[in-house]
């Protein structure tokens, strides 16, 4: 009787709505977390601001769908060639785009990376449209189990996303803090002038951080392509969440710690459901990285944050606006 009124009191209508709550928001959290750590460390590393990872991360569900719809692909072989696709594709971005923009402008490349990253997410999109067409495509295959405990539903694909998570992200935190590689990347991060100096093919390790980035967003992208549908504006959402994730984790933590509030943002979003709409729920991601910028740079932060988030949704509009026509 005394956790019935608690829960009324709370607005909860039952012990199983939280713990479906919980349940699905790490489910989501964990997808979160893999494209929140890929965006941290090409932004930590390289400094890029590289909203185009949405665009990697549909163009590698799309191809994956396409490699099993048309090419007639299995799931895994599919699920490979997307992957690739997806990662070279984020090699091209970074070598025919961010790189000559940047040796252009010089300390001044940020505002040109971004713009031209938003240039990619435009054409990819519209790209994709005009040679496979409007429609979602499904990513089937994988085996459809679902399971029940205490009247808590969960599937076998939410569980895999869970562990290939923590295995992902925690192999690139080892690869990060115990190989040569990890140490290489970690100085350009720190300082890539001095890293050159000391002998660190900074190009290099460029491209090695976009690979990594591009093939840890692409595994989420090929779980939620499964779990959902993939369609060409994808990425478009997607990309929100894996900024919140990186300013709220902070671009030099490693990735499994990135992951860890990848899921507690996934948290954050799932439990406040239980009181507001989805969209409200989603504004509650948003502010907690307005609250993120206010503490850590001031005012002057919050205002600029807010100018570039502005930009970006007028500018996603008129992505949706043009596939859409």
């Amino acid at each position: 009787m005394t956790h019935q009124l608690l829960a009324t009191i709370l607005g909860i209508d039952s012990v199983r709505q939280v713990v479906q709550a919980i349940v699905s928001g790490v489910v989501t959290g964990a997808g979160y977390g893999l494209i929140g750590a890929a965006l941290a460390l090409i932004l930590g590393v390289t400094g890029r601001f590289h909203f185009a990872i949405g665009s990697t991360y549909m163009v590698t569900a799309y191809l994956a769908a396409v490699a099993a719809d048309i090419w007639g692909l299995p799931l895994i072989p599919a699920l490979l060639v997307g992957l690739a696709i997806g990662t070279v594709f984020g090699l091209l971005i970074e070598a025919l785009v961010y790189h000559p923009l940047a040796s252009r402008a010089g300390e001044g490349a940020l505002l040109p990376v971004f713009v031209g990253s938003l240039g990619i997410v435009i054409i990819t999109e519209n790209v994709v449209r005009l040679i496979w067409g409007n429609d979602t495509r499904n990513l089937g295959g994988f085996p459809q189990h679902t399971y029940n405990i205490g009247n808590v539903t969960f599937t076998l694909l939410d569980v895999t996303l869970v562990v290939v998570a923590i295995v992902v992200l925690g192999g690139l935190s080892l690869i990060l803090a115990r190989t040569i590689l990890g140490e290489q990347i970690r100085a350009v991060r720190g300082n890539p002038l001095m890293a050159q100096a000391v002998g660190v093919n900074v190009r290099r390790i460029f491209y090695v951080v976009f690979a990594l980035g591009s093939i840890v967003a692409g595994i989420a992208a090929l779980f939620a392509g499964m779990k959902f549908a993939v369609e060409p504006a994808m990425g478009n959402e997607p990309v929100f969440y894996a900024f919140v994730v990186a300013f709220v984790a902070g671009t030099r933590r490693s990735p499994i710690f990135v992951g860890l509030v990848g899921i507690g943002i996934g948290l954050l979003e799932s439990i406040s459901t239980i009181w507001v709409s989805e969209n409200v729920s989603a504004l509650t991601v948003f502010g907690l990285l307005f609250v993120a910028l206010a503490v850590r740079s001031g005012p002057a932060g919050l205002k600029q944050l807010s100018g570039a988030l502005s930009s970006v949704n007028r500018q996603v509009g008129r992505v949706q606006r043009t596939g859409g026509s």
